[in-house]
């Protein structure tokens, strides 16, 4: 009778552990699947840019508008993004872990022409891996009303070269 106690406590931690243990292991699985396939994502973008970037500067060469492009990679997780006119912009996009950001400022004109008296804005805009119950990465704004969500590496550098160039 003295451990009748202590069994029917060992049974209610196993009914109510075992949903929260469950929901633990989910989320450390999909935390392997991100760590490892958000790597690849990453790459994957990071060459969908080169070669956006790349189109891009074949399609203007020669025009009034013209103006290099520069990737610069800071290790396996950033890169750096300029360009000095017609727009000018530069951005920094960097993968830690479980998202990705991109930080940028733009402008129309030439870099350095802005009025000395108004600063330059910068942007953020944050990009979360999420996995789905097929174990499927994609990844999402994790802000705004109607987040951009996007399957497939080519379809964010898409969408990071239009907000880089629509000024």
């Amino acid at each position: 009778m003295g451990k009748e106690w202590i069994e029917k406590l060992a049974e209610d931690l196993r009914e109510r552990g075992s949903e929260a243990a469950e929901q633990y292991g989910r989320e450390q699985h999909r935390a392997g699947i991100v760590t490892a396939e958000g790597k690849v994502f990453f790459t994957a973008l990071v060459l969908s840019l080169e070669q956006d970037l790349g189109e891009i500067r074949s399609q203007l060469q020669g025009s009034s508008v013209s103006s290099e492009t520069y990737m610069d990679k800071d290790g396996p997780a950033t890169i750096r993004l300029t360009r000095t006119r017609f727009p000018w912009f530069d951005a920094t996009l960097q993968h830690t872990g479980e998202d990705v950001v991109l930080d940028y400022a733009q402008g129309r004109g030439v870099r350095g022409e802005q009025n000395l008296t108004t600063s330059v804005d910068r942007k953020t805009v944050h990009f979360a891996f999420q996995v789905d119950v097929r174990d499927r990465l994609s990844i999402a704004e994790s802000f705004g009303d109607n987040p951009h969500r996007f399957d497939q590496p080519e379809a964010l550098a898409r969408y990071l070269v239009e907000l880089l160039f629509q000024v």
